[in-house]
């Protein structure tokens, strides 16, 4: 899946962000971290600049390692994507569901 996403330098200086991409599975069958960082960039730019951002993030690499088949495993349902420049600074979310 790729996302494509805008980001802009509001400030009068010039400047960089590392842009990030979080995923969650809210109703896992397993145990799975709040957040996992999927994907990120670092993007630099200019005072007053605007930039269009791509970040990909494949169906395997929202999986996780089942033990008791040892192999990776993508369940069905609902995951919830974040974009953020922080792990903490969230700015926006989405939910992809997998069948």
């Amino acid at each position: 899946m790729k996302l494509s996403f805008t980001i802009k330098n509001t400030g009068k200086t010039d400047g960089a962000e590392i842009v990030q991409v979080y995923v969650s599975q809210p109703k896992a069958s397993v145990l799975r971290p709040a957040k996992e960082l999927k994907a990120f960039a670092k993007v630099n730019l200019k005072a007053g600049e605007t930039q269009n951002v791509e970040l990909e993030v494949k169906v395997q690499d929202i999986g996780f390692y089942a033990e008791n088949s040892k192999s990776w495993v993508v369940e069905p349902g609902a995951f919830v994507f974040q974009l953020a420049s922080s792990y903490v600074n969230i700015t926006s979310k989405f939910a992809v569901h997998v069948k």
